[in-house]
């Protein structure tokens, strides 16, 4: 054809040296922001930070208002939020002057969706002291100052006594220093508060257990009561603090998983069971925005350091939370025959920077340190939804099998991690494909849970899977967010490890767009 000529994907290389190709900017931007800010085994933060930066600015010459909504979208949908921080800083320039500035630096009406980045009030603390660390000579933008007034005089007490922020070195005092806002009549009572350092938090599980924990002081000073008294006394009162915060529903989700281990502490079997109930209540679940991964980091922590029936509670809890929070677990995706295969390569067994650490006895304890970690959720996650077959790759490819469907995601993920090592370290995606073949299996979706660097060239063992078998969906779930990308054709890209993933993978194959659509539709 003289006019209507072939689109061709310029090609880059990986970082691994291999033979990749440039995705889409706005794609490369969502990976950074659905993957947050970490040092990986390519990229250091510095040069995270500038790929990024030059992402923006890229895309918002033609499309302010897109980057402005996907980082909305990030933070109200996916729940990250150091990524979102740092892009509202670098966005400033480009929205300076505009309306759609100050919506977009506004607070998020979560009732009705619509609004701008700020989530939570802290997060006008972080946006504030990065655009402080990379602007110290210069003044915050109007767009800023205005957004942020309304968010504050939008604020309730509850959200200004929790995020005070009084030992961080940009707090809400200074906040409203920096923006005057002027609050409703019936507010200024507690922006007074607020200003004078006498607003207090309330109906928080650490400002109850903390008036708690001075009563019990008062009365041991005062010779009311000995020390064993007062520890025995303390710990009622905690586990009626609990018990109130539970039954009325006035603990957040994350609150609860954040003490579940000071509930078991409490010995109260009863507090233990309604805890449990709670962790299980899926319109609850729905509405605090939990990670999926969130639960399956406070299932780890419970397995370390707690045993017994205590432990079978929670246990059970959890693996059942872990669940409710993946929209439509048993119809991940069509109908069809899907492989579920995940990278073990060195550069996903690499430490991160991710996950947590726990004080345990002494010893501070890791968990979910490597992506390799998380790719194995994910993979235990589509297996069974789908009952699809399982691989593993890094140097070669090999399926995992004898695992049990019926068996919890948290015991699949533990299962097929084992496997890690098994195949070498390097990265061959033609495996995937040469192991496929050459076990004569034809699929109609392949869901890849990668990092996506190549040492090779994928390209032709891909193809001549496809003319024998026929060409899959393929689903490339990249959970570290690098630029370059293995593979063209039918790839359905996916980006980080957050409850999206899951609700996307239901309707990408029917609309390879919908993760761009649903950007477009947020409004601010």
């Amino acid at each position: 054809m003289k006019y209507n000529v072939t689109k061709t994907v310029e090609r880059v290389p990986t970082l691994q040296g291999g033979v990749g190709y440039k995705q889409d900017p706005k794609l490369e931007l969502i990976g950074i922001l659905s993957n947050d800010f970490k040092r990986n085994f390519y990229e250091s933060m510095g040069d995270r930070e500038k790929r990024f930066t030059e992402l923006i600015k890229q895309i918002a010459k033609k499309d302010v208002e897109f980057v402005a909504k996907a980082m909305v979208y990030t933070r109200s949908v996916i729940g990250q939020r150091s990524a979102t921080h740092y892009g509202s800083v670098v966005l400033a320039p480009m929205l300076s002057g505009t309306e759609l500035g100050k919506r977009f630096y506004s607070k998020r009406e979560k009732r009705v969706n619509k609004g701008g980045i700020v989530y939570r009030l802290d997060d006008m603390l972080e946006i504030v002291a990065c655009y402080m660390s990379l602007n110290p000579d210069k003044p915050l933008p109007n767009s800023m100052k205005k957004g942020f007034k309304l968010a504050l005089e939008n604020a309730d007490r509850y959200e200004l006594a929790k995020y005070q922020a009084k030992n961080k070195g940009v707090s809400l005092v200074d906040l409203v220093n920096l923006v005057h806002p002027k609050p409703a009549k019936e507010m200024e009572a507690t922006f007074k508060e607020l200003m004078t350092g006498e607003l207090k938090q309330f109906n928080t599980v650490e400002d109850r257990n903390t008036k708690a924990g001075t009563e019990v002081a008062k009365k041991v000073k005062a010779g009311e009561l000995t020390k064993e008294e007062a520890k025995e006394e303390l710990k009622v009162a905690k586990t009626e603090n609990f018990a109130d915060l539970i039954t009325t529903k006035k603990i957040g989700y994350l609150a609860l998983l954040r003490n579940l281990r000071n509930i078991i502490k409490t010995e109260d079997s009863k507090l233990l069971d309604s805890a449990c109930e709670l962790l299980v209540n899926k319109a609850f679940i729905e509405k605090s925005l939990v990670n999926p991964v969130q639960i399956d980091l406070a299932l780890e922590i419970m397995l370390i350091e707690f045993a017994g029936r205590d432990l079978a509670k929670v246990a059970k809890a959890l693996e059942a939370a872990y669940e409710l929070s993946i929209p439509n677990l048993a119809k991940l995706l069509p109908e069809g025959r899907t492989a579920v295969v995940f990278d073990t390569s060195g550069s996903m067994s690499s430490d991160w920077n991710g996950g947590v650490k726990i004080d345990l006895n002494g010893r501070s304890v890791g968990i979910n340190k490597t992506p390799v970690e998380k790719a194995a959720l994910i993979a235990a996650t589509f297996a069974k939804g789908v009952y699809g077959d399982v691989y593993h790759f890094a140097s070669t490819c090999s399926p995992i099998t004898g695992w049990n469907p019926n068996d919890s995601i948290n015991t699949l993920k533990r299962t097929f991690a084992s496997n890690i090592g098994r195949v070498g370290h390097g990265t061959n995606f033609s495996s995937i494909f040469q192991t496929l073949e050459g076990a004569n299996k034809a699929y109609d979706r392949i869901v890849i849970i990668t990092d996506e660097q190549d040492g090779g060239r994928v390209e032709n063992d891909y193809k001549r899977y496809c003319a024998k078998f026929g060409t899959p969906y393929i689903y490339m779930i990249n959970i570290v967010g690098y630029g370059p990308s293995v593979m063209k054709g039918k790839v359905l890209r996916l980006f980080g490890y957050s409850a999206d993933i899951y609700e996307k993978a239901s309707r990408i194959e029917i609309d390879p767009k919908a993760l761009l659509k649903d950007i477009e539709a947020i409004i601010i």
